[in-house]
């Protein structure tokens, strides 16, 4: 780091993976905006090549206990005015740190950023989709309260005031959403930044984003047990996706009416279509080839959130909070 840097990028790291040298590359090059201090944060016995390790200005280490404490260990070891946080799988684009710095430097407590593109597989185009149309939201959002830790920023005095991460989160989710909920809570305000932007690979199947989901699901219920008002608002989760993640649940009762009545089928399918109207909006305005896909993505994004949720539920908190890593 330069004597001029003001911000420090706090990178947690729970296993060598190859986008970690391009995430580290990319913060190397005088594009960023702002010089920074480079933080790599290690989540456990994590073998660093030599090369790597060299990349970065500062590596602190700890024991496993999942991005939540790995963030935290980063950003108190650091010594930046600002604290930004980007994943060791993604790349961040040129001007990401400086437009991170400009939205903390006028005065908000927080900033996020977005993913620029997740790949070329069908899900993964589609993933982006799901992302645009969460970003064409909160450009118009008069409150943000959410912050995601892919590519996001915050003053440490803010960070310092509500002690940081919730390390009880232990899995890779849900924990920038607690801390985000908790900053606006103490007063803080936080603020949507475009084009702060990072290279991302989404989940390349099917499968796998299911899996995601379900586990964004299951934590999402811890964060709901703290903050029960989000259950019903916040500016990130669109009503549409309530509506698709109540209809999913009610299929069951659905198929079985149908059988006395069919155009209960009919009319359930037509609702489903017709909530996918802002997400189709998005795909031809983003990713038209995707279109065709919209109605099935919906409805494995849904029936993932619901299982995971109803796991949430069935579980007690200690439970879900002792987690697994998923």
């Amino acid at each position: 780091m330069t004597m001029s840097a003001v911000a420090s990028v706090v990178i947690p790291v729970h296993r060598m993976i190859p986008r970690l040298e391009a995430c580290l590359t990319a913060l190397r090059e005088s594009g960023m905006g702002v010089p920074v201090e480079v933080v790599l944060s290690l989540d456990g016995d994590v073998p660093l090549p030599a090369g790597i390790a060299s990349l970065a200005d500062l590596v602190v280490t700890g024991p496993s206990t999942g991005p939540a404490g790995a963030r935290n260990r980063g950003w108190r070891a650091s010594s930046g005015r600002f604290i930004l946080f980007t994943d060791s799988d993604c790349v961040p684009q040129p001007g990401w740190a400086g437009s991170l710095v400009a939205a903390l430097e006028a005065g908000a407590s927080g900033a996020k950023g977005v993913y620029s593109s997740g790949g070329r597989a069908m899900i993964q185009r589609l993933a982006q989709v799901e992302f645009e149309q969460r970003y064409r939201m909160l450009a118009k959002a008069p409150v943000l309260d959410m912050v995601d830790t892919y590519a996001g920023g915050f003053r440490r005095e803010a960070l310092e005031q509500v002690s940081g991460f919730d390390e009880s989160y232990t899995a890779a989710n849900s924990e920038d959403v607690d801390l985000s909920y908790r900053l606006l809570r103490a007063g803080h305000r936080l603020v949507f930044v475009p084009g702060a932007r990072v290279e991302h690979d989404h989940r390349g199947s099917w499968a796998g984003y299911f899996c995601l989901k379900r586990s964004r699901g299951k934590w999402r219920m811890e964060v709901i047990r703290r903050f029960p008002r989000k259950a019903v608002s916040d500016s990130y989760t669109p009503r549409t996706l309530k509506l698709q993640m109540i209809l999913a649940g009610l299929l069951p009762a659905v198929a079985a009416a149908s059988i006395a009545l069919p155009v209960t089928a009919a009319a359930w399918a037509a609702l489903f279509l017709v909530s996918c109207g802002p997400l189709a909006v998005a795909s031809i305005a983003t990713d038209p080839e995707t279109l065709p896909y919209i109605p099935a993505f919906a409805f494995v994004r849904a029936a993932a959130l619901v299982s995971g949720a109803l796991e949430g539920l069935a579980r007690p908190e200690d439970d879900v909070r002792a987690g697994r890593k998923s």
